[in-house]
């Protein structure tokens, strides 16, 4: 009889309480923004100069090889994308070149664009590795483990971010690439 009682009372002040207020459990993590920022960027431009550079050698080809057969119109539109694309790629190696001589970008859509592949992966590595928070550590963060560290997971989501580029024909002017997935955090 004690021990029935015994058991009653345990279910009723012990796990009933886990029942009806049921504890849930928070996966925190943390990121090194600075580095994801500085290899990020790094990376992105390099990645845009080295795109847009091939196209233009592409369309030049295209443009000299096919001339005597173009219309009027399509050369003009070949130009036109010429144009555009070098400019776009002036615009980039200046920017480059601050970066590297300053780790400053002049450029707001290419300071947009760099932070909202950062932010689209931070987002897809807590998505599925199942962090609830994620800390940067450049804060008033004092401590965490490296098993909580996801700064290497994200520059790999943002490395697939770079391959992904280069599989898609360059848009000019940079914007459009701003619009195209535009998503508000």
């Amino acid at each position: 009889m004690r021990n029935k009682l015994f058991i009653f009372f345990f279910l009723i002040f012990v796990l009933v309480p886990f029942i009806i207020f049921p504890i849930t459990l928070v996966r925190v993590g943390y990121i090194d923004l600075d580095i994801i920022i500085d290899t990020y960027t790094g990376k992105y431009l390099d990645t845009e100069i080295s795109i847009r550079e091939d196209y233009v050698l592409k369309l030049q080809g295209n443009y000299n090889q096919n001339y005597f057969t173009l219309s009027e119109e399509e050369r003009s539109d070949i130009l036109l994308q010429l144009k555009d694309q070098r400019n776009v790629l002036s615009m980039l190696r200046y920017n480059k070149f601050l970066w590297e001589s300053t780790e400053d970008i002049r450029d707001d859509i290419i300071y947009q664009i760099v932070q909202r592949d950062i932010m689209e992966a931070i987002k897809k590595t807590s998505e599925l590795e199942g962090y609830s928070l994620i800390l940067d550590n450049t804060g008033n963060f004092i401590y965490g483990s490296n098993d909580i560290n996801l700064t290497d997971k994200v520059l790999f989501r943002l490395d697939e971010k770079l391959l992904d580029l280069q599989n898609n024909e360059p848009v000019a002017p940079l914007i459009l690439e701003l619009e195209e997935n535009l998503e508000i955090f």
